[in-house]
């Protein structure tokens, strides 16, 4: 790894104490020194914003007030951004451990984009994992793991795109955008995010479906109506044999990610910040 190289962290959150854990699964990473955090937090109330100001360094950067929801968030955290390489963390989600930083920039070093697998769970079951290698084949276009939060890459890529704060499937269509652009991708199985299952598209079945109809016109607009059809009727597909599967294996996350396990008991030890 080049020292000079480092990763900058967006992580967007308002009025979520899982931030604590989340931040918390950052510092447990083995080489944090190439690490800067960049918690765009939404205007929570000040207890809160003072929590979290507590366990950053002078070197992280916060920044605290009203914005219009996660897509603008996203955008203000990449106007933050001043160095190489970057990613991003959900507020409710926690870095599994198996990934380093020195790994994600040593990629970065020969690629524009370093994409991991990620674990969804709820409680402390997986309830799915979502693959890296159909990002790795250029099918994010056809809504094949779109990579979001799973996605590191050189700064000047992932700044070159914004997200619509209006589009609930801003995410998707930034990542078309991006993808639009030939990056040099390079990807692992392992999985890098944990991530809290239980969102809008996870909520309802009727929300579910509403979603997908939303990636359907996005595929359609993007390729056309057959890379629509094969798309969506393979995420739902895949979606849902990860669920199964898992279902029948019942497998625990704090088991099978211990270091995220840990600095989550960590950061909710009382005393702390």
């Amino acid at each position: 790894m080049n020292s000079a190289k480092r990763l900058s962290i967006i992580v967007p959150s308002f009025r979520d104490e899982r931030i604590l854990e989340a931040i918390a699964s950052i510092r447990a990473i083995d080489d944090v020194s190439a690490i800067r955090i960049v918690v765009i937090d939404g205007g929570s109330p000040e207890p809160l914003v003072a929590r979290i100001a507590a366990v950053l360094t002078d070197d992280d950067i916060l920044v605290s007030e009203r914005d219009k929801g996660i897509f603008d968030g996203l955008n203000k955290g990449l106007d933050q951004v001043d160095t190489d390489y970057m990613g991003w963390l959900g507020s409710d989600d926690l870095y599994s451990g198996e990934v380093k930083a020195s790994e994600v920039i040593g990629q970065l070093e020969d690629a524009d984009l370093y994409i991991t697998s990620m674990a969804f769970f709820r409680g402390d079951r997986i309830r799915r994992i979502t693959h890296s290698w159909p990002a790795s084949k250029g099918l994010v276009t056809l809504g094949l793991h779109n990579p979001h939060y799973g996605t590191f890459g050189r700064s000047g890529l992932l700044k070159s795109e914004r997200f619509a704060i209006d589009d609930p499937i801003s995410d998707q269509i930034y990542f078309f955008r991006i993808f639009d652009k030939k990056p040099r991708v390079a990807w692992t199985k392992k999985v890098g995010i944990l991530a809290g299952e239980g969102g809008f598209s996870n909520s309802s079945y009727g929300k579910a479906l509403a979603l997908n109809r939303l990636v359907f016109t996005a595929i359609r607009r993007h390729r056309n109506i057959f890379a629509a059809i094969v798309g969506v009727a393979a995420k739902v597909g895949y979606k849902g044999s990860m669920r199964l599967w898992f279902k029948l294996r019942r497998i625990t996350w704090p088991q099978r990610f211990p270091i995220a396990h840990r600095a989550m008991l960590q950061a909710r030890q009382p005393g702390r910040p």
